[in-house]
């Protein structure tokens, strides 16, 4: 079954995608979004084989979408779907399967299914083919993103996952603190912690991540928990919630 996630402002618009899919019953829709936020956050949660994707929607726009979606290990075969025909080289510079402009039909819409079958039976091949044979399955978890991207004033911008020397709740976001700066990213701190390499991010408190590689010293406090000073001199206190996984990775 191909899990698809369509992403589009337009309640029509998702419709009409929705009820031609119902053509092609070996595919399943497993989310549909509004806009560029949302996408970014169902593909996050559980990575679809298809996306059909908006090149205009409100807060990021399809490409920007994709920009996010740079470094994944398996990302989705992309549709975009656009009533601007003037995108379409650039939908094409982006590796995108097809490109439907609005209005389409069935028949244009069953093409593009065929082409992107095409592209997940070339891409499921060549997986097969580069993976050791005694790999039986792929390990289950969602790969660890390089890089996070972060909503400026009038701008958008990236910061890489090396440079986060820790993280923690504010409100409905969480401040990634890297190079003496402090970035706000729409997400919680649950969230963000499964999407980490658990090798170097531990979370020490329901509210708090931090990078090992940034930590100055830890200092023993009451009921085994710590107090953490990092690099940048900011000062955390662990929990005793998580406590036996910070010891363990200390203990490696």
């Amino acid at each position: 079954m191909r899990r698809v996630v369509i992403a589009d402002d337009e309640p029509l618009a998702r419709r009409r995608v929705r009820a031609m899919l119902a053509h092609h019953s070996d595919y399943e829709i497993v989310a549909e979004c509004g806009d560029g936020d949302a996408t970014i956050t169902a593909i996050g949660a559980d990575p679809p084989d298809v996306l059909f994707l908006d090149v205009k929607m409100p807060g990021l726009d399809g490409f920007e979408v994709l920009s996010v979606l740079e470094g994944a290990a398996r990302p989705p075969a992309i549709v975009f779907v656009t009533a601007f025909g003037d995108q379409a080289v650039a939908a094409f510079d982006e590796s995108a399967v097809d490109f439907l402009l609005k209005p389409f039909d069935q028949d244009r819409f069953d093409r593009a299914i065929a082409r992107v079958e095409q592209r997940l039976s070339s891409d499921g091949a060549a997986s097969r083919a580069a993976a050791p044979r005694d790999v039986l399955r792929a390990i289950p978890g969602k790969p660890h993103p390089d890089r996070f991207l972060v909503r400026g004033p009038n701008h958008l911008y990236f910061v890489r996952t090396d440079d986060v020397e820790w993280i923690d709740a504010a409100a409905n976001y969480v401040r990634l603190h890297a190079g003496g700066r402090i970035h706000f990213v729409r997400e919680t701190v649950k969230s963000i912690a499964t999407r980490l390499p658990p090798n170097r991010f531990v979370r020490v408190h329901r509210s708090v991540i931090v990078n090992l590689d940034f930590v100055q010293r830890l200092d023993p406090r009451e009921h085994g928990e710590y107090q953490i000073t990092m690099r940048d001199g900011s000062r955390v206190q662990s929990s005793r919630t998580y406590n036996e996984e910070l010891r363990a990775i200390l203990r490696r």
